[in-house]
């Protein structure tokens, strides 16, 4: 279930912002034209991924930690 809730809670503003960010690229390229292969050679792409899987490592290491702790306690008792 955490590994679950990982995924939408570090996925959604990815899955969000991508589409949006292709479109304002193609929508600027074509406005200034230029020609969208130059635009990709010189986009910062190894950044762009490196930042996205840090997010996603970093929301599933809180997780985990998070789960780890919850497993080590009596749910019942911290209930009460």
């Amino acid at each position: 279930m955490f590994c679950i809730e990982a995924l939408v809670i570090a996925g959604r503003p990815v899955l969000i912002t991508l589409p949006l960010t292709f479109l304002l690229i193609w929508v600027m390229t074509s406005a200034s034209y230029l020609d969208p292969r130059e635009f990709w050679a010189a986009a910062p792409i190894a950044p762009i991924v490196a930042f996205i899987v840090a997010i996603f490592g970093f929301v599933a290491l809180a997780y985990y930690l998070g789960g780890r702790q919850i497993l080590k306690c009596n749910l019942a008792e911290a209930l009460q």
